[in-house]
Protein backbone atom coordinates (compact mmCIF):
# COMPACT_ATOMS: atom_id res chain seq x y z
CA UNK A 1 0.00 0.00 0.00
CA UNK A 2 1.33 3.42 -0.91
CA UNK A 3 1.33 6.17 1.65
CA UNK A 4 -2.28 7.29 2.06
CA UNK A 5 -1.67 10.83 3.20
CA UNK A 6 0.51 12.89 5.46
CA UNK A 7 -2.59 14.88 6.44
CA UNK A 8 -4.07 13.99 9.83
CA UNK A 9 -7.05 15.96 11.18
CA UNK A 10 -7.62 15.68 14.93
CA UNK A 11 -10.90 16.12 16.80
CA UNK A 12 -10.95 15.62 20.57
CA UNK A 13 -12.69 16.81 23.72
CA UNK A 14 -9.45 17.03 25.70
CA UNK A 15 -9.57 20.81 26.02
CA UNK A 16 -6.89 23.47 25.83
CA UNK A 17 -5.42 23.43 29.34
CA UNK A 18 -4.12 19.86 29.59
CA UNK A 19 -1.38 18.04 27.68
CA UNK A 20 -3.43 15.26 26.05
CA UNK A 21 -3.64 16.81 22.59
CA UNK A 22 0.04 17.66 22.61
CA UNK A 23 1.06 14.15 23.64
CA UNK A 24 -1.06 12.62 20.87
CA UNK A 25 0.60 14.91 18.35
CA UNK A 26 4.05 13.97 19.72
CA UNK A 27 3.29 10.25 19.23
CA UNK A 28 2.29 10.89 15.62
CA UNK A 29 5.35 12.98 14.85
CA UNK A 30 7.69 10.43 16.42
CA UNK A 31 6.40 7.83 13.94
CA UNK A 32 5.92 10.20 11.00
CA UNK A 33 7.91 13.41 11.38
CA UNK A 34 6.50 14.63 8.05
CA UNK A 35 2.87 14.38 9.15
CA UNK A 36 0.76 17.46 8.46
CA UNK A 37 -1.51 17.82 11.49
CA UNK A 38 -4.61 19.99 11.59
CA UNK A 39 -7.08 20.33 14.45
CA UNK A 40 -10.77 20.42 13.64
CA UNK A 41 -10.83 21.22 17.34
CA UNK A 42 -9.11 19.94 20.43
CA UNK A 43 -11.82 21.48 22.55
CA UNK A 44 -15.08 19.73 21.62
CA UNK A 45 -17.68 19.54 24.38
CA UNK A 46 -16.65 16.95 27.00
CA UNK A 47 -18.27 13.49 26.64
CA UNK A 48 -20.73 14.91 24.07
CA UNK A 49 -20.96 12.41 21.21
CA UNK A 50 -23.68 14.30 19.34
CA UNK A 51 -21.68 17.54 19.32
CA UNK A 52 -18.52 15.71 18.26
CA UNK A 53 -20.33 13.84 15.50
CA UNK A 54 -21.75 17.14 14.21
CA UNK A 55 -18.33 18.80 14.15
CA UNK A 56 -16.83 15.89 12.23
CA UNK A 57 -19.78 15.59 9.84
CA UNK A 58 -19.77 19.29 8.98
CA UNK A 59 -15.97 19.46 8.60
CA UNK A 60 -14.58 16.39 6.92
CA UNK A 61 -15.61 17.12 3.30
CA UNK A 62 -13.54 20.32 3.31
CA UNK A 63 -10.32 18.35 3.77
CA UNK A 64 -8.20 16.94 0.93
CA UNK A 65 -8.93 13.40 -0.19
CA UNK A 66 -7.07 10.71 1.79
CA UNK A 67 -7.02 12.80 4.97
CA UNK A 68 -6.92 10.64 8.09
CA UNK A 69 -9.42 11.76 10.74
CA UNK A 70 -8.34 10.98 14.29
CA UNK A 71 -11.36 11.38 16.57
CA UNK A 72 -11.11 10.92 20.32
CA UNK A 73 -14.35 11.68 22.12
CA UNK A 74 -14.42 8.52 24.13
CA UNK A 75 -16.33 8.40 27.41
CA UNK A 76 -16.26 4.58 27.19
CA UNK A 77 -12.45 4.38 27.00
CA UNK A 78 -11.08 1.20 28.56
CA UNK A 79 -14.37 -0.69 28.35
CA UNK A 80 -15.41 -3.23 25.72
CA UNK A 81 -16.22 -0.50 23.16
CA UNK A 82 -14.25 -1.23 20.00
CA UNK A 83 -11.46 0.94 18.52
CA UNK A 84 -12.00 1.35 14.79
CA UNK A 85 -10.29 2.15 11.51
CA UNK A 86 -12.81 2.90 8.75
CA UNK A 87 -11.50 3.33 5.23
CA UNK A 88 -13.86 5.00 2.79
CA UNK A 89 -13.43 5.87 -0.87
CA UNK A 90 -12.04 9.30 0.01
CA UNK A 91 -10.84 9.24 3.64
CA UNK A 92 -9.77 7.21 6.66
CA UNK A 93 -11.56 7.59 10.01
CA UNK A 94 -10.03 6.39 13.29
CA UNK A 95 -11.79 6.46 16.64
CA UNK A 96 -14.08 4.63 19.07
CA UNK A 97 -17.18 2.70 18.04
CA UNK A 98 -19.59 4.88 19.99
CA UNK A 99 -21.41 6.67 17.17
CA UNK A 100 -19.17 9.72 16.92
CA UNK A 101 -17.86 8.63 13.50
CA UNK A 102 -21.18 7.36 12.21
CA UNK A 103 -22.85 10.38 10.51
CA UNK A 104 -19.67 11.14 8.57
CA UNK A 105 -18.89 7.59 7.45
CA UNK A 106 -22.56 6.94 6.61
CA UNK A 107 -22.24 9.68 3.99
CA UNK A 108 -19.26 7.98 2.38
CA UNK A 109 -18.70 4.83 0.32
CA UNK A 110 -17.17 2.48 2.87
CA UNK A 111 -14.34 0.23 1.68
CA UNK A 112 -13.60 -1.61 4.93
CA UNK A 113 -14.12 -1.41 8.68
CA UNK A 114 -11.35 -2.78 10.92
CA UNK A 115 -11.44 -3.36 14.66
CA UNK A 116 -8.02 -2.49 16.10
CA UNK A 117 -6.94 -5.70 17.87
CA UNK A 118 -3.25 -6.14 17.08
CA UNK A 119 -1.50 -5.31 20.36
CA UNK A 120 1.85 -5.28 18.57
CA UNK A 121 0.71 -2.03 16.99
CA UNK A 122 -0.07 -0.33 20.31
CA UNK A 123 2.34 2.28 21.65
CA UNK A 124 3.73 -0.14 24.26
CA UNK A 125 3.21 -3.62 25.71
CA UNK A 126 1.40 -2.07 28.66
CA UNK A 127 -1.09 0.65 27.80
CA UNK A 128 -3.31 2.98 29.80
CA UNK A 129 -6.96 2.12 30.41
CA UNK A 130 -7.84 5.81 30.12
CA UNK A 131 -5.70 7.22 27.28
CA UNK A 132 -6.32 5.18 24.14
CA UNK A 133 -5.99 8.41 22.18
CA UNK A 134 -2.25 8.20 22.78
CA UNK A 135 -1.69 4.44 23.04
CA UNK A 136 -3.93 3.13 20.24
CA UNK A 137 -5.55 5.77 18.01
CA UNK A 138 -2.59 8.12 17.46
CA UNK A 139 -0.31 5.19 16.67
CA UNK A 140 -2.81 3.84 14.15
CA UNK A 141 -3.18 7.22 12.45
CA UNK A 142 0.58 7.67 12.20
CA UNK A 143 1.22 4.17 10.88
CA UNK A 144 -1.48 4.45 8.25
CA UNK A 145 -0.05 7.81 7.19
CA UNK A 146 3.24 6.09 6.31
CA UNK A 147 1.57 3.27 4.41
CA UNK A 148 0.75 0.51 6.87
CA UNK A 149 -2.24 -1.54 5.67
CA UNK A 150 -5.40 -1.20 7.80
CA UNK A 151 -5.94 -4.99 7.60
CA UNK A 152 -2.85 -5.55 9.75
CA UNK A 153 -4.57 -3.93 12.72
CA UNK A 154 -7.32 -6.54 13.16
CA UNK A 155 -10.41 -8.20 11.81
CA UNK A 156 -13.02 -6.66 9.55
CA UNK A 157 -16.47 -5.73 10.87
CA UNK A 158 -19.77 -5.35 9.07
CA UNK A 159 -21.40 -1.95 8.68
CA UNK A 160 -24.43 -3.36 10.49
CA UNK A 161 -22.27 -4.00 13.57
CA UNK A 162 -21.40 -0.34 14.10
CA UNK A 163 -22.88 1.77 16.86
CA UNK A 164 -25.33 4.13 15.17
CA UNK A 165 -25.85 7.82 15.83
CA UNK A 166 -28.33 9.16 13.29
CA UNK A 167 -29.11 12.78 12.47
CA UNK A 168 -32.83 12.25 11.96
CA UNK A 169 -35.79 14.44 11.13
CA UNK A 170 -39.43 13.70 10.39
CA UNK A 171 -42.67 15.41 9.53
CA UNK A 172 -46.31 14.66 10.10
CA UNK A 173 -48.94 17.14 9.05
CA UNK A 174 -47.97 20.67 10.00
CA UNK A 175 -45.04 19.72 12.24
CA UNK A 176 -41.39 19.09 11.34
CA UNK A 177 -39.29 17.60 14.12
CA UNK A 178 -35.56 17.08 14.42
CA UNK A 179 -32.78 16.84 16.97
CA UNK A 180 -30.56 19.57 18.37
CA UNK A 181 -27.07 18.64 17.20
CA UNK A 182 -24.90 21.51 18.35
CA UNK A 183 -24.94 24.77 20.27
CA UNK A 184 -22.04 27.04 19.37
CA UNK A 185 -20.37 29.64 21.60
CA UNK A 186 -22.70 32.36 20.26
CA UNK A 187 -25.67 30.34 21.51
CA UNK A 188 -26.86 29.43 18.00
CA UNK A 189 -28.72 26.11 17.90
CA UNK A 190 -27.99 23.79 14.95
CA UNK A 191 -30.55 21.08 14.23
CA UNK A 192 -30.75 17.90 12.16
CA UNK A 193 -33.30 19.47 9.80
CA UNK A 194 -31.70 20.17 6.38
CA UNK A 195 -31.94 23.38 4.41
CA UNK A 196 -34.25 21.87 1.77
CA UNK A 197 -36.91 21.00 4.31
CA UNK A 198 -37.07 24.56 5.57
CA UNK A 199 -37.20 26.01 2.06
CA UNK A 200 -39.87 23.56 0.94
CA UNK A 201 -42.18 24.30 3.84
CA UNK A 202 -41.66 27.93 4.87
CA UNK A 203 -41.23 31.26 3.11
CA UNK A 204 -38.74 33.97 4.01
CA UNK A 205 -40.34 36.37 6.44
CA UNK A 206 -42.85 33.78 7.68
CA UNK A 207 -43.44 33.34 11.39
CA UNK A 208 -42.61 29.86 12.67
CA UNK A 209 -43.52 28.27 15.98
CA UNK A 210 -40.78 26.34 17.78
CA UNK A 211 -41.66 23.59 20.25
CA UNK A 212 -38.94 22.32 22.57
CA UNK A 213 -38.96 20.92 26.11
CA UNK A 214 -42.71 21.55 26.56
CA UNK A 215 -42.36 25.23 25.65
CA UNK A 216 -43.34 27.20 22.56
CA UNK A 217 -41.57 30.15 20.96
CA UNK A 218 -42.27 32.32 17.95
CA UNK A 219 -39.49 33.09 15.50
CA UNK A 220 -39.12 34.39 11.96
CA UNK A 221 -37.56 32.69 8.93
CA UNK A 222 -34.81 34.89 7.48
CA UNK A 223 -31.75 34.54 5.25
CA UNK A 224 -29.29 35.77 7.85
CA UNK A 225 -28.99 37.65 11.14
CA UNK A 226 -28.87 41.07 9.53
CA UNK A 227 -32.49 40.71 8.40
CA UNK A 228 -33.65 40.42 12.01
CA UNK A 229 -34.06 43.06 14.67
CA UNK A 230 -31.64 43.06 17.58
CA UNK A 231 -32.55 40.32 20.09
CA UNK A 232 -35.13 38.84 17.71
CA UNK A 233 -35.45 35.04 17.65
CA UNK A 234 -34.71 33.87 14.11
CA UNK A 235 -34.62 30.66 12.08
CA UNK A 236 -32.35 30.22 9.06
CA UNK A 237 -29.95 27.67 7.60
CA UNK A 238 -26.37 27.86 8.77
CA UNK A 239 -23.04 27.67 6.96
CA UNK A 240 -23.36 23.89 6.74
CA UNK A 241 -26.90 24.09 5.30
CA UNK A 242 -28.61 22.78 8.42
CA UNK A 243 -31.58 24.55 9.99
CA UNK A 244 -30.41 26.74 12.86
CA UNK A 245 -32.06 28.96 15.44
CA UNK A 246 -30.37 32.10 16.69
CA UNK A 247 -30.90 35.56 18.09
CA UNK A 248 -29.51 38.63 16.38
CA UNK A 249 -26.70 39.72 18.73
CA UNK A 250 -27.91 37.35 21.44
CA UNK A 251 -28.02 33.72 22.60
CA UNK A 252 -30.85 31.44 21.50
CA UNK A 253 -29.53 28.79 23.89
CA UNK A 254 -30.13 31.06 26.87
CA UNK A 255 -33.64 31.88 25.71
CA UNK A 256 -34.70 28.32 24.85
CA UNK A 257 -32.64 26.56 27.56
CA UNK A 258 -31.71 23.59 25.37
CA UNK A 259 -28.82 21.20 24.83
CA UNK A 260 -27.62 18.69 22.28
CA UNK A 261 -29.97 15.73 21.91
CA UNK A 262 -33.19 17.61 22.69
CA UNK A 263 -36.04 17.16 20.23
CA UNK A 264 -37.15 20.34 18.51
CA UNK A 265 -40.23 20.84 16.31
CA UNK A 266 -41.28 23.52 13.86
CA UNK A 267 -44.92 24.11 13.07
CA UNK A 268 -46.32 25.56 9.89
CA UNK A 269 -47.44 24.68 6.39
CA UNK A 270 -45.86 21.50 4.95
CA UNK A 271 -46.11 19.83 1.56
CA UNK A 272 -46.89 16.26 2.55
CA UNK A 273 -45.68 13.95 5.28
CA UNK A 274 -42.22 12.41 5.25
CA UNK A 275 -39.40 11.12 7.39
CA UNK A 276 -35.69 10.81 6.69
CA UNK A 277 -32.30 10.42 8.32
CA UNK A 278 -28.73 11.26 7.40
Amino acid sequence: MKRISGQIAILTDFGLNDNYNGVMEAVIRKINPEAKITYITGNSKPFNLIAGAYLLYTSYKYFPKNTIFLVVIDPGVGTNRRPLIIKTKNYVFIGPDNGVLYPAIASEKIIKIIEIQNEKLYLAKTISNTFHGRDIFSVAAALISIGVEPDIFGNQLRYEDLTKLDFTYKSLGNEICGKILYVDHFGNIATSIPKEVLLNNFKYGQNVEIKVNNSKYKCRFVKTFGYGMENELLIYFNGYFMVEIGINKGSAKDKLNVREGDEICLEGYTQGDFSHSI
